[in-house]
């Protein structure tokens, strides 16, 4: 499912004196099942490009290609089957959640779209699993959740209908480490056996690093197309607001000593290759 952005702009609160333009005639194709890391501060707008490809946001210029729905300023077409091929994650649970539930949480996408699907509770805690929680959370109340399986009930609910494309927005935020190897994990299987488009919005050079595939930089209005070496290079980043992956500088010290360690983004090959070299 091939996503195309047209010169896109796109403004808030135009003709008032609250306007701000968050993105300016922006065009960029994302046409294979890859991870895609969108990187930028929290000032960036980054969000913005989520919004536009669930088409819960209409851009002010240009169009939005999503398969076949274009999301041009204009009714869309059976908008919730579109939004149906799209799981989407916010930072912030909180925003989405609509049901008092969990398992009603959980169900509330495949019905809302109307999926076809009898084995609702199965389907339920499949989903729960994939993230690591529970099957026990189902008959919970979602308030009484801390605010880290409020999170990973979030991915749980966009998962359970099988999308096509994955947004996860800030993804590592409110997670444990151990959580965020288990997203790792998911994220390599969604991609490599599920043929699925992961896209990232995140500040998170650390995560971005390790699973992505495509890294476009985002500030100003601006999206930028990148090598992935672009996120060793701490003079571009700093210019985002953007730290260099941890990993990174730990490899460009211990080559300050002489180590001749590789820049990889996985930890545990790193430490294989510091037991052979140093």
């Amino acid at each position: 499912m091939e996503i195309v952005f047209e010169n896109v702009t796109y403004k808030e609160n135009t003709r008032t004196p609250l306007e701000r333009t968050y993105l300016k005639d922006v065009s960029f194709s994302l046409n294979e099942n890859k991870v895609y890391a969108f990187l930028g501060d929290s000032k960036s707008g980054k969000e913005k490009l989520a919004s536009l490809i669930n088409a819960t946001s209409l851009p002010s210029k240009g169009y939005i290609q999503i398969g076949d729905y274009f999301n041009d300023g204009r009714h869309i077409k059976k908008v919730n089957n579109l939004r149906m091929n799209i799981g989407y994650v916010k930072m912030n649970p909180l925003d989405f959640e609509i049901n008092k539930l969990v398992k009603d949480e959980l169900a509330f996408g495949l019905k809302y779209f109307k999926y076809k699907l009898k084995k609702e509770e199965i389907r339920s805690k499949e989903a729960l699993k994939l993230v690591g929680l529970p099957e026990e959370i189902l008959n919970r109340r979602v308030y009484n959740l801390t605010i880290r399986e409020r999170k990973l009930l979030s991915i749980a609910s966009s998962l359970i209908f099988n999308p096509n494309i994955i947004i996860l927005e800030e993804v590592t935020a409110f997670l444990l480490e151990k959580d965020k190897e288990n997203i790792k994990r998911l994220i390599r299987i969604m991609k490599e056996k599920y043929g699925k488009m992961v896209i990232l919005i995140t500040k998170d050079t650390d995560f971005a690093y390790e699973v992505s595939d495509e890294i476009y930089l985002v500030s100003d209005g601006k999206v930028e197309k990148c090598e992935k070496e672009v996120l060793l290079d701490a003079s571009i980043l700093n210019r985002y607001n953007l730290n260099t992956p941890r990993i990174v500088d730990f490899i460009t010290e211990a080559n300050k000593k002489n180590a001749n360690l590789t820049y990889t983004p996985n930890i545990l090959d790193l430490i294989k290759e510091v037991y052979r070299n140093v």
